[in-house]
C-alpha cells in the first residue's frame, strides 16, 4: 500500500491562474494533492479533501521576488533617505562585518516570514554578507525555519581593502564554500530551497575573476547573478559582450539593476537567454537612469522584479509591483510626450483625429503602454523564469508546485473588486492576503501567520535588539535619529 495522499479542494473562487491557456480571470475550484496542483476546474469532485470556501477570494499563484538582501532585516527602514555611496559607507564598511551568525539567522527569519505575508512565496534571497561558513548556514536555517521558497544566493562580503591585502574585485568566489553547500545540504535539486552563486560580474570584478566564477557556476550546474550597473568605471569595460563573445554567458544568469547599459548589451544578454532584474525601490532612490523593465521588453526580452533591501523601502511584492508598473508608466508618458515635441507625424496625425477628446481633457495615447497584468507576470511567471522556476510555479496550471495565496475581495480596499487583476496589482496590501500555501502547506490562514511553535513574537523582540547593537556598535545610533 502506498502513502495516502493528502488533498485539499480550493472552492468557488475568482482565480488568476496566470496560465497563458486559460482566461486573465475564471471562478473555478482549484484542487491541491499534497505539494502540487492536481486541477483547476468548476465544480470539482474530490470526496476526502478538505474544503476551503474561497466564494469571497481571489485565488492565484504566490508572488515571486527575483532580488531581496533577507540579512538586512534587522536594520530595516534605516537608509530611507540615503544617497550616493552612503551604502556602502554605512552597510558595507560598518554594518555587515558586526553581523554574527544569530544576527543573520533571525534578520533571514523574520525577512522571509514579511514576504510570505505579503503573498510572496519565493524569494531569491541575494546574501552577501557571509564572513563565515557559520553566517552561511544560519541564513539558510533562517529561511529553512521560515517554510518559504527560496533561491539562497551565496555571495561573498565587500570589505574595506587592507593594506598587503587584494581587493575583494580580484578574488574569485570561494570554491571551497560553495561546492561544500552543493554537495551538501544542496546537493539534491527539487527542494523548497535551492542554491545560486551571487558573483562580483563584470562590474565589480576582474576579467579573469569573471571567468572564473562563470565556468564555476556551469560546472556546478547553478544559477549565477551579479550585480551591474554598466557605468564607465566598470572593470570589465565591455561587459557582457566580452562574456558572450568567450561563451561565458547563457539562460543560467542573471543580471540585478543595469540601469547604465547600453541598448545593444541587453540586447546580448536577451539573445543569450539571460534575465535583467530591475529594482525600482532602489534604483529610482538615487539614479538618474530609469529602471531596465521598459528597454528590456522593447530587445524582446521579459523583464523582471525584486524589492531589492527593506534599508529604504517594503519588501512587500504587492507594493513594488505598483511602483514597477507606474513608474513604466510614466516613462512611455514621457518618451510620448518627447515624440510629440519632436514632431512626430505619426502622432500629429493622431492629435489632429482626436483633437476634441484631447482638447476636453483626453490622454494623448489609446491606450496605457502596458498594463495591470504585464505587471502580475513581471511578478509571478518572469520572476519564476528568471530563477529557472517556471515549470514548477509562477502559475496555476496542473502539475505545477501547490505555492498560491488567496486574497479577500470584500475588504474595504478592494470591494467591489470589479477587475481583480487590477484589484491585486493597483489595490491590495499584505493585509488582505488571507491565506498562503507553499507546497501545498498553509502558512498564513485567516489573516494571520500560522505560529505552531509561538516563535515569531520572541523573534520579532530579538531582531529588534539585535538591529539596536549593531547600529550602536557601528556607531550609527546617534546619526540615525
Amino acid at each position: 500500500m502506498g502513502p495516502s495522499m493528502s488533498k485539499t479542494l480550493i472552492q468557488r473562487g475568482t482565480v488568476i491562474t496566470m496560465d497563458p491557456a486559460t482566461s486573465p480571470y475564471i471562478t473555478a475550484d482549484v484542487l491541491i494533492e499534497d505539494d502540487r496542483i492536481l486541477a483547476v476546474g468548476a465544480d470539482l469532485q474530490a470526496p476526502a479533501a478538505s474544503l476551503v470556501d474561497a466564494r469571497d477570494m481571489i485565488v492565484m499563484p504566490g508572488l515571486v521576488n527575483a532580488h531581496a538582501h533577507l540579512w538586512q532585516t534587522a536594520i530595516r527602514t534605516l537608509g530611507g533617505n540615503w544617497a550616493g555611496t552612503d551604502y556602502f559607507q554605512y552597510v558595507h564598511a560598518k554594518l555587515a562585518p558586526r553581523h554574527t551568525p544569530e544576527d543573520t539567522h533571525v534578520a533571514e527569519y523574520i525577512g522571509a516570514l514579511n514576504q510570505l505575508n505579503g503573498g510572496t512565496t519565493t524569494v531569491f534571497d541575494w546574501c552577501h554578507n557571509n564572513t563565515t561558513p557559520e553566517h552561511t548556514d544560519a541564513a539558510v536555517d533562517g529561511l529553512a525555519r521560515s517554510g518559504m521558497r527560496a533561491v539562497f544566493g551565496h555571495g561573498t562580503v565587500k570589505p574595506t581593502q587592507r593594506p598587503g591585502e587584494p581587493h575583494f574585485s580580484e578574488i574569485p568566489h570561494p570554491r571551497s564554500e560553495i561546492e561544500r553547500l552543493r554537495k551538501g545540504r544542496f546537493a539534491a535539486d527539487g527542494s523548497r530551497l535551492s542554491l545560486a552563486m551571487c558573483i562580483l560580474g563584470p562590474d565589480y570584478s576582474t576579467l579573469d575573476v569573471c571567468r572564473t566564477d562563470f565556468l564555476m557556476a556551469r560546472e556546478l550546474d547553478l544559477l549565477s547573478s551579479a550585480h551591474v550597473w554598466g557605468r564607465a568605471n566598470r572593470l570589465v569595460a565591455d561587459g557582457y559582450r566580452r562574456m558572450a563573445a568567450e561563451g561565458l554567458l547563457g539562460p543560467r544568469h542573471n543580471v540585478v539593476h543595469a540601469n547604465y547599459i547600453a541598448d545593444d548589451e541587453i540586447k546580448t544578454l536577451v539573445d543569450a537567454g539571460a534575465s535583467i532584474t530591475a529594482t525600482p525601490p532602489a534604483e529610482i532612490r538615487s539614479h538618474a537612469r530609469p529602471p531596465l523593465i521598459g528597454r528590456v521588453a522593447q530587445a524582446g526580452g521579459r523583464p523582471t522584479i525584486g524589492n531589492d533591501s527593506e534599508l529604504w523601502a517594503t519588501g512587500e511584492m504587492l507594493e513594488t509591483m505598483r511602483l514597477c508598473l507606474h513608474g513604466q508608466r510614466f516613462l512611455d508618458n514621457q518618451d510620448l510626450e518627447r515624440r510629440l515635441e519632436a514632431g512626430d507625424p505619426a502622432l500629429n496625425d493622431f492629435i489632429q483625429k482626436n483633437l476634441k477628446t484631447i482638447g476636453t481633457g483626453g490622454g494623448l495615447i489609446e491606450q496605457t503602454s502596458v498594463t495591470a497584468m504585464d505587471a502580475l507576470r513581471w511578478a509571478t511567471l518572469n520572476n519564476a523564469w528568471a530563477l529557472g522556476l517556471d515549470h514548477e510555479i509562477g502559475s496555476l496550471t496542473p502539475g505545477k508546485k501547490a505555492d498560491l495565496i488567496m486574497l479577500r475581495r470584500s475588504d474595504l480596499n478592494l470591494a467591489p473588486a470589479h477587475d481583480p487583476v487590477c484589484a491585486v496589482v493597483l489595490f491590495a496590501n499584505a493585509g488582505n492576503v488571507d491565506t498562503v500555501f507553499v507546497d501545498g502547506q498553509c502558512l498564513k490562514k485567516d489573516g494571520r501567520l500560522i505560529d505552531a511553535g509561538g516563535g515569531i513574537a520572541p523573534a520579532v523582540a530579538e531582531l529588534t535588539e539585535r538591529g539596536r547593537r549593531l547600529m550602536q556598535e557601528a556607531g550609527l545610533a546617534a546619526e540615525s535619529n
